[in-house]
């Protein structure tokens, strides 16, 4: 019977077949997944800023940051077994989820998903999918037997990335 785990805002969490990672209501934020299809392990990383840049980090939580959740990942997948040359990335997310205003003119999904691609390639992690962008929110599971995600998106079909 398989084990779902769920992944919340600001968290990371890895495991290995027979479990399914899931992340349901996927907004701006950005879900790192990363696979070793070898040793079937995988983690994601719920991101929800780009970066951790100018605050106090004995204060700050590095699963929440872009520029320090997806080393983290890396090093403690390492740690739980996986190949580290191995590891291939999906990357979901990054939505605007509310419209731009003239005193708002950033867009945080779009930020996210930016900033997770510049720490992929700093590690050199090359990634295989992508689901960004838009303004509709997302659900993930994670199939670690396949490596397979399986992406909900309100008014569509189920569809695998």
């Amino acid at each position: 019977m398989t084990d779902f785990i769920p992944v919340g805002m600001g968290e990371f969490k890895i495991a290995r077949h027979p479990s399914c990672l899931v992340v349901y209501g996927i907004g701006s934020c950005v879900i790192l997944s990363l696979y070793d299809e070898k040793n079937k392990i995988g983690g994601f990383s719920h991101v929800m800023l780009p970066d951790s840049t100018g605050i106090d980090q004995e204060k700050v939580n590095p699963s929440k940051f872009a520029d320090t959740a997806v080393p983290m990942l890396y090093e403690k997948m390492a740690e739980e077994g996986a190949f580290k040359s191995k590891l291939v990335a999906k990357i979901v997310g990054g939505a605007e989820m509310f419209p731009p205003t003239e005193d708002f003119n950033s867009n945080i999904g779009k930020d996210n998903v930016e900033a997770v691609k510049k720490a992929l390639e700093a590690l050199k992690i090359p990634i295989i999918a992508e689901d960004t962008g838009g303004n509709r929110g997302r659900s993930l599971e994670f199939d670690l037997e396949s490596g397979v995600l399986r992406l909900s998106v309100l008014g569509e079909e189920t569809r695998e990335l």
